[in-house]
């Protein structure tokens, strides 16, 4: 299943140099992580090796540091991991390996606490669920001459693991034992649900450091609704996965829910700025938290006040958040392909790409005393699934899939919007929405098993597959998912 989308993409170097320049503390730091990681990729684009005096490309290719933008991956937690590793481990010296592209900058946070460090970083290459680290002769000398522990850095680890196993595969390869290579992760599961089998192995035989977000205690006294723990205030039990939730919290009436370190938080509160009204009344931004005042309310029904009100709010979007790209229609026309094992067979729209929304589930608006409001309606345009950027479309078959309102919102949305051509749109990207429905709740479902919400998640996915099964694009194939 096609669920998470690229997030990489070419900027020229001086732009994130001229970044860097203007950046202070953690924000610089993020900024240079970022320029070192394109960097590097630019230069070793088949195999890790040392580089210096390279000549900075004209362009470099960058990606979103997913635990900086969207999980609270808070620098300090790396610190305080560096700090037990030497103080249980007493290294004499310590080769910080950092898997690109956010363990460029965690692997420099680490090193700058351990005394006789040295930082490399690597690129683990292949399929996401088997990684394999290539190095060239002298970066492999080095690392097998090395004499003191490796410390390897990252975010992870996913689903497989395999990144870090990778790096210890190749480091075990070169002659290094098992006792001195370590883990710095952002987490630490048990290993035994990877889908990688080396990876699980690895994950038992070295150490790992790691710090939970709990131990800065910033939310002390505060109401955990992360993973799905808003549910129980808001009484409503959609599936979720845990893993995949924003952390927030409830402290006296007011919503702190994380947006992002340096420029990623500020992007979301400028996007909350424009939303007034229509979301949330937002109060401000505090350690990368998004600040704005809780709201109660209940579930919308699918009225015509409410498809009047949501016709105008996504022609706000539309509106306030238009680039002037087009939006890769080629990207979801593969995803409905590969999801549905049914290709779109008719010409593929075109229009410019949103900002979107992309959230139109039910659980997503609320009635007020004060009216209809969005909540959640900030990031997901951006976030490492799709959509991504896309027509406005996509939200409005969303809205109109979700409430079982597809005509009258397309209607209310033509005369709201002045868009005449939203009707002819609309089915594909009604296609394109139930394909990426389908592999997420298929996706989650597996990986949550017979949990209450990987239940609630093969019902969803049970869902979406019907109404598929009622959608008029045609099969060139036998097979099939549904």
């Amino acid at each position: 299943m096609i669920v998470y989308r690229e997030q990489r993409k070419r900027v020229p170097a001086a732009e994130v140099l001229r970044r860097i320049g203007d950046a202070r503390g953690f924000d610089r730091d993020m900024e240079f992580g970022e320029f070192h990681a394109g960097v590097a990729d630019a230069f070793t684009p088949d195999c890790d090796r040392e580089f210096r005096n390279a000549a900075i490309p004209n362009e470099i290719e960058i990606s979103v540091p997913e635990g900086f933008a969207y999980y609270a991956l808070d620098p300090e937690l790396f610190r305080r991991a560096a700090h037990r590793f030497v103080a249980d481990a007493r290294p004499e010296r310590v080769a910080v390996i950092g898997i690109r592209s956010i363990g460029t900058t965690l692997g420099a946070i680490v090193a700058a606490e351990i005394d006789h460090s040295r930082l490399w970083t690597v690129r683990p290459r292949g399929h996401p669920f088997d990684r394999q680290v290539r190095v060239d002769y002298d970066l492999a000398r080095a690392w097998s001459t090395w004499g003191g522990h490796f410390a390897i850095v990252d975010e992870g680890p996913g689903m497989s693991g395999s990144s870090f196993a990778a790096v210890a595969e190749c480091l075990a390869s070169l002659g290094v034992p098992d006792d001195r290579i370590v883990f710095l992760p952002a987490w630490a599961p048990d290993g035994s649900s990877f889908v990688n089998e080396n990876a699980r192995r690895r994950w038992e035989r070295h150490r790992k450091y790691w710090t939970p977000f709990e131990d800065l205690h910033l939310f002390d006294d505060a109401i955990d609704l992360s993973a799905g723990k808003w549910r129980e205030l808001r009484r409503v039990r959609p599936p979720v996965q845990p893993q995949h939730e924003r952390r927030k919290y409830l402290r006296d009436g007011r919503l702190y829910k994380f947006a992002g370190y340096g420029r990623y938080g500020r992007e979301k509160l400028a996007r909350a700025e424009r939303l007034a009204g229509w979301i949330p009344p937002v109060l401000g931004l505090e350690n990368g938290f998004l600040v704005s005042r809780w709201s109660e309310g209940q579930s919308v029904r699918p009225n015509r006040a409410f498809v009047e009100h949501a016709a105008h709010y996504l022609t706000v979007v539309a509106r306030e958040f238009a680039t002037n790209e087009a939006a890769d229609v080629e990207a979801l026309a593969r995803m409905i392909e590969h999801n549905t094992a049914r290709p779109w067979a008719d010409p593929l729209p075109e229009a410019r790409a949103v900002a979107l929304d992309g959230r139109m589930q039910r659980h997503e608006w609320l009635e007020t005393p004060d009216g209809y409001s969005k909540t959640d309606a900030l990031d997901h345009h951006d976030d490492h699934f799709y959509p991504g950027p896309q027509d406005i479309a996509w939200d409005v078959a969303a809205c109109g899939v979700e409430f079982d309102c597809e005509e009258r919102l397309a209607d209310c949305y033509r005369r709201a919007s002045g868009d005449q051509e939203i009707g002819a749109r609309l089915p594909f990207y009604r296609a394109a929405y139930l394909a990426c429905r389908l592999g997420y709740c298929d996706m989650a479902a597996q990986a949550l098993g017979d949990s209450p919400d990987g239940v609630r998640f093969r019902q969803a996915r049970d869902r979406y597959q019907s109404r598929i099964r009622s959608e008029g694009w045609k099969t060139r194939t036998s097979r099939s998912f549904v």
